[in-house]
């Protein structure tokens, strides 16, 4: 075809004018890792030449995207590079959408893969401000670290946002952090694996606080041709009703990147036309969306979540025999292969009426069969130039009853799309998630609020279709109860006895189960969850409030405070199940002169200490239906610290007037402080004097001065109730002439 005749051509010319590797600023060639035959990870795979294209494009920096043109739509483009990560972002930005967002992963150390790669988002971002660096978090590397250092895995990922701003990624200018990847024992909902990940997110979002950023999640995928995927889409039922992890996801994910990495044997049919071919790629690459959009009202934060985030991630990694789908192919196809993709991409987000396009590829270039390493890299430039420029044509819509063709070539024409592969043949096995396949469990009653420790009203579930009508079981279905409190329990009977699980059963021929209840002692807001084999889980949440005040607790238990300083104390409530309740109460302090109170009712109030030394006791009284209940805190008194904050002097007829002024460590003046001064006249001991503090905190000496002289003043003692002097004296001096 003349298609296949272009890229041969393509080939064949960018081959005869490869240059060798080497120049300055980027990785070398790559050299294939013992353990995996993966190919290290290095920035390019023809270094010198990326450096020769970035340098042009930095030094000629194109103007800020235009987001809203109306032959233009808007994506946001998340790509996965496990290797020639450079090469790729300066490929794209040499040919880019005005209404694209590139965000690039960067592979971490292979040295230690809990290390981002240093000096490499600098320029990435260099190329203009529609390019950003993502740090690839290398999730099984971190499981290891976490075990080993004994960590919690918030503090994995809030240590791996550290890392990342010390190797150069700026979240401020656009960079994003990337999880790859999530294992199917999230999808399975085995164990914690939902838990942890949700804790190692929420870590990477928070990272020290500062700067909570949202970033991306690469899926582990399932392969397009693997046949029977009824369990794939069972697995996936039940996950997309996991309403507290979906809510998770919402709060600290921007970009949900699932793995589709089809397989070129689905797609380059003989005979197949290629709108065809198109819309069985959308299949493939969509099921998760369109899985989640044909499911049941239970699974409506999960849904909300995938129309914003969801980004499929297609197969652009070549030439690969597994891991990637299957790539090895010709060049030519394989280029074909992208262009084909794309157009499916943009197709579907035009007419599902999405406002931005939302996707990406997965990059991993492999020489897998030995050609010559300038060959090969003259080829996987194809694929790149291909890549770029179809993203960038598809993004205009030139034909409006097929958004997205000019993925192939000018309208009409489809020089790029098309090509054959003996053998192959169309994977209908997804067509099945366009349907949700399994009845739902659905809690028949309202939601509850229930004090802890006290039984809940009786409740049900019922058995519904993915519509909401309701439904009978063919056979007897065992349906388990669980909650997400450790301390919550079932029961058949509001008496008891109480299970953290119980099985229920809804009779064969029936929709609803018996009447169950449940009761927990841990005050907060929890989920409960039916579930039962072949069938989406349902969930409901339920509310428990502490029950009445039974203990209260001052905090702190005991505090030291210095003369006039002061301490807050505050006061909570417990009840028989050691909740929390907030209570307001009477405060008194005891004695009397030991401070004030401040407010002297409420949940907290603050003690001021007065300059009396000693013990003493901060009570506070919170009245209950049982009567009043009381607890106390120890306060200890001591020495504040005191200062001569000035000395200063004045003339007067016949002598010198010495002021000293005494202080606390606020600056407020201390009265009746005794303060005994020594005075030196030209070096010498002239006068002892000493006197007490007023209200000001200040005191004078009349120092007789007929004639003139320089004069010193040296604090030698001073002693006030409440206070500790700090035994200096300020510098000072005075010179009255002769």
């Amino acid at each position: 075809m003349r298609g296949h005749l272009l890229l041969k051509l393509a080939v064949a010319v960018a081959a005869a004018t490869v240059v060798s590797a080497g120049s300055a600023g980027v990785d070398a060639a790559p050299t294939a890792s013992r353990s995996s035959g993966e190919p290290s990870p290095v920035a390019s795979l023809e270094p010198g030449k990326t450096n020769e294209l970035w340098r042009r494009l930095v030094a000629s920096p194109r103007p800020l995207p235009v987001q809203a043109q109306a032959d233009c739509r808007p994506l946001r483009a998340v790509f996965y590079a496990a290797t020639d990560f450079l090469r790729l972002a300066t490929k794209l930005a040499a040919t880019p959408s005005p209404c694209a967002e590139y965000y690039i992963s960067v592979p971490p150390l292979v040295s230690d893969k809990t290390l981002p790669r240093p000096n490499a988002a600098s320029r990435i971002r260099a190329l203009g401000p529609s390019f950003h660096a993502m740090a690839e978090i290398h999730f099984a590397t971190w499981t290891r670290w976490v075990a080993s250092t004994g960590s919690s895995w918030h503090t994995a990922g809030v240590t791996a946002r550290e890392r990342m701003a010390a190797a150069g990624y700026d979240v401020t200018k656009g960079d994003r952090w990337v999880f790859n990847e999530l294992t199917t024992a999230v999808r399975r909902g085995t164990g914690n694996a939902r838990a942890n990940v949700s804790e190692f997110l929420r870590g990477l979002y928070e990272g020290d606080g500062t700067r909570p950023t949202r970033g991306a999640v690469f899926v582990i995928g399932f392969g397009q041709r693997s046949g029977d995927v009824s369990l794939y889409q069972t697995n996936l039922q039940n996950w997309l009703a996991d309403t507290t992890f979906w809510t998770d996801m919402a709060a600290y994910v921007s970009d949900w990147t699932q793995e589709v990495y089809g397989d070129v044997r689905s797609y380059a049919v003989p005979g197949v036309p290629t709108s065809v071919r198109r819309d069985y790629l959308n299949d493939y690459l969509q099921h998760k969306l369109v899985l989640s959009g044909a499911g049941p009202p239970e699974i409506e934060t999960s849904r909300s979540f995938l129309r914003s985030a969801y980004s499929p991630l297609a197969n652009a990694a070549w030439e690969r025999d597994t891991g990637y789908g299957w790539t090895t192919v010709s060049a030519e196809l394989m280029a074909a292969y992208v262009s084909a993709q794309v157009h499916a991409l943009r197709y579907f987000s035009a007419t599902t009426g999405q406002a931005q396009d939302h996707w990406g590829f997965a990059w991993a270039p492999r020489n897998a069969t030995g050609i010559p390493a300038a060959d090969f890299a003259a080829r996987t430039g194809l694929v790149l130039d291909r890549l770029a420029a179809a993203v960038r044509d598809s993004g205009r819509t030139p034909d409006p009853a097929d958004p997205g063709n000019a993925a192939c070539g000018p309208p009409g024409q489809n020089l790029y799309c098309m090509g054959d592969l003996e053998g192959a043949g169309l994977a209908e096995a997804w067509k099945s998630f366009r349907a949700w396949t399994q009845p739902v469990l659905a809690f028949g009653t309202p939601a509850q609020t229930i004090p802890a420790g006290a039984p809940s009203a009786g409740m049900s579930v019922n058995l519904g279709t993915s519509s909401g009508l309701p439904t009978t079981a063919p056979t007897p279905l065992a349906v388990t109860l669980s909650s997400t409190s450790p301390q919550g329990g079932f029961s058949t009977s509001p008496a008891g006895p109480w299970a953290s699980t119980l099985s229920v059963t809804i009779a064969a021929g029936t929709g609803t189960s018996p009447v169950f209840y449940y009761r927990d002692t841990r005050a907060g807001n929890h989920v409960l969850t039916a579930s039962a084999f072949g069938v989406t889980n349902g969930t409901q949440p339920v509310t428990v409030t502490p029950g009445p005040v039974v203990a209260l607790r001052v905090t702190p238990a005991s505090a030291t405070v210095p003369a006039r300083a002061s301490q807050r104390f505050g006061v909570t409530g417990a009840d028989a199940h050691e909740n929390a309740v907030p209570v307001s109460g009477a405060w008194s302090v005891t004695p009397r002169d030991l401070g004030t109170l401040s407010p002297r009712a409420g949940n907290a109030t603050t003690l001021t200490a007065q300059r009396t030394i000693g013990k003493g006791t901060s009570l506070v009284s919170v009245a209950t239906e049982a009567g009043p209940i009381s607890a106390r805190a120890s306060a200890r008194v001591t020495p504040g610290r005191l200062r001569i904050g000035s000395i200063r002097y004045r003339s007067r007829p016949g002598a010198v007037l010495v002021t000293a002024t005494a202080t606390d460590v606020a600056g407020r003046p201390v009265s009746r402080a005794f303060v005994s001064v020594a005075v030196r006249r030209n070096g010498r001991s002239y006068l002892s004097a000493r006197a007490t503090t007023g209200a000001a905190g200040r005191t004078a000496y009349r120092v007789p001065a007929r004639r003139g002289g320089c004069f010193t003043t040296l604090i030698r003692r001073v002693s006030a109730s409440g206070f500790a002097w700090d035994g200096r004296t300020p510098r000072n001096s005075f010179c009255r002439p002769g």
